[in-house]
């Protein structure tokens, strides 16, 4: 097979790799009572989204700092979603390794580039993170307390210590601003003035 063909192979297969992300529920909020709980790339999706917004009221790349957010629980398609309740107990290949099997196929620079996504987000905490890598996971801890605010919004409150435990682990100003208004406001409050002025005319 042409080189072409082969690398285009390869891209197609970790195409169709991404696509477990959407069957892939978050397994956490199973504990919660929550049935049909969200999946990782919709989790991540909402990552990508606060990161870049994190990152612009930082001072950081945002474009950078949306695509760790994307990719950020790629690895998962292997060793799937563990929960917290689960981590004393079960100890999951690093996910640097985990990144270099499932892209050791592509062609090198795209390897390189999805390879160091994932190493830049799992060095957030350490003294030499980046300042994208900071905002990336911020977002992945915003974006968790603004679902268990939905979930609560439904009337699980089985979630609270989600939102509990998420409001320490966050370091960016922006982040902690955003934690603390979220709150505050009940999260159908992007629609709410559309559903009161609804049938109103509007010049």
């Amino acid at each position: 097979m042409p080189d072409n063909e082969g690398s285009a192979a390869a891209i197609v297969g970790f195409g169709y790799e991404a696509g477990q992300l959407k069957k892939l529920p978050r397994a956490g909020w199973l504990l919660a009572g929550i049935t049909a709980p969200e999946s990782v790339a919709g989790h991540s999706f909402r990552v990508a989204v606060l990161a870049y917004i994190i990152a612009v009221q930082e001072g950081a790349n945002p474009e950078r700092a949306a695509a760790l957010g994307l990719f950020h629980d790629f690895p998962e398609t292997r060793t799937g979603d563990v929960p917290s309740v689960g981590r004393p107990y079960v100890r999951t290949t690093d996910p640097n390794t985990v990144i270099a099997d499932q892209t050791a196929a592509l062609p090198a620079p795209l390897a390189a580039h999805i390879t160091a996504l994932i190493a830049e987000h799992e060095s957030a905490k350490t003294p030499d993170a980046t300042p994208e890598s900071r905002c990336s996971r911020d977002a992945d801890k915003l974006e968790l307390l603004l679902q268990a605010r939905e979930y609560q919004s439904q009337g699980n409150q089985l979630v609270q210590p989600w939102i509990d435990s998420m409001i320490p682990a966050i370091t960016t100003r922006t982040g902690m601003t955003l934690a603390k208004t979220a709150q505050d406001l009940s999260p159908s409050i992007w629609w709410d003035e559309f559903a009161a002025a609804y049938g109103t005319h509007r010049p």
